[in-house]
């Protein structure tokens, strides 16, 4: 019996790449207009160089999300972000 490909079964490069792919043709997520002037952490010098960043960033919290339920905002900051260098 073939089951279905999920999430698990996809290496998480390629899903992200072609989910954020398939939030970008479809419109649905709104991209707020500061997305080109912002950093994604307070720890980076330089905002993203792709211009896509927003959906990719999207894809791979939701994706996150999909394969551990109820991931807080902590969850989601300890993945995402890093600590911030003070220079010492």
């Amino acid at each position: 019996m073939a089951g279905g490909i999920t999430v698990k079964d996809v290496r998480s490069q390629d899903f992200i790449k072609a989910y954020a792919a398939h939030l970008k043709r479809s419109g649905k997520l709104e991209v707020p207009s500061w997305t080109e002037y912002a950093k994604t952490g307070s720890y980076k010098e330089l905002g993203p160089y792709d211009a896509d960043w927003y959906y990719i960033r999207a894809a791979a919290i939701a994706r996150h999300l999909y394969l551990r339920n109820g991931v807080g905002v902590g969850a989601l900051a300890k993945r995402m972000g890093s600590a911030k260098r003070r220079g010492s």
